[in-house]
């Protein structure tokens, strides 16, 4: 990005902002590195473009934290969140932005945008549900519980099988396989009780998103369901 901001032979004019999310869900689970993340942002600070975070369905405490790019000790000029950010299931939808960039004058922003209030209220209980119930330290304990069993379990199943993940977002990659593994293993933990989905390129990803507070023992339920479906497909 930088070398095309900065060549003036790229053919790129400066962008106005660089929109990310800071681990990419439905584009195939991949937590961007801190590294990465922070770099970018000194690249916004040094060529005066904003960093917009896309928080919509990893922000939340979904990755650990309330928002997903506190990891990298950042902080983006404008984030959007919607999703979860409505307590419990209720459409509701937030933009955060620095105050130097509220450009608004009153009045100008008008038209049919209304705070609902009952998602109003709902989203205040599940923010003050995450705080009273620690819910972000409460994702980084079942974090550790994921990664192993992903690791230890899953992983181990065969070699061409890839897992990675961060907080309750995770993904077993089929995209070593010939075939629609993943379809295979979706269908078979479906009929022994799992609701997952695909995603990623050519939907070789099985997404593993559980509720953040999901019992200890329902989450290694599901797992175990999951590994169970992947060896009876790969039997096959």
């Amino acid at each position: 990005m930088e070398r095309l901001i900065t060549d003036d032979h790229s053919g790129v004019e400066k962008p106005a902002a660089i929109v990310l999310e800071t681990t990419q869900a439905d584009g195939g689970i991949y937590a961007l590195p801190t590294e990465w993340l922070q770099r970018v942002r000194s690249l916004c600070d040094k060529h005066d473009i904003l960093m917009v975070v896309d928080d919509v369905q990893v922000g939340c405490a979904r990755t650990g934290w309330f928002f997903s790019f506190e990891r990298a000790g950042i902080v983006p000029d404008i984030v959007t969140l919607s999703k979860s950010i409505g307590g419990y299931g209720m459409p509701f939808a937030v933009t955060l932005l620095k105050p130097e960039l509220d450009a608004w004058k009153p009045g100008e922003h008008n038209g049919t945008f209304r705070g609902y209030q009952l998602s109003l209220i709902a989203a205040k209980a599940g923010l003050e549900y995450m705080l009273n119930e620690h819910v972000e330290a409460g994702v980084r304990e079942r974090e550790q519980i994921v990664a192993k069993f992903m690791r230890d379990e899953i992983g181990a199943i065969d070699s061409r099988i890839e897992t990675r993940g961060i907080g309750l977002l995770w993904g077993v990659d089929f995209g070593g396989f010939e075939g629609d593994v993943s379809k295979k293993v979706l269908d078979e933990a479906f009929k022994n009780g799992l609701i997952v989905e695909r995603v990623g390129r050519g939907n070789a990803v099985i997404k593993v998103m559980p509720a953040l507070n999901v019992p200890v023992e329902t989450l290694e339920t599901g797992l175990r369901i999951l590994a169970d479906a992947v060896r009876t497909v790969l039997a096959k």
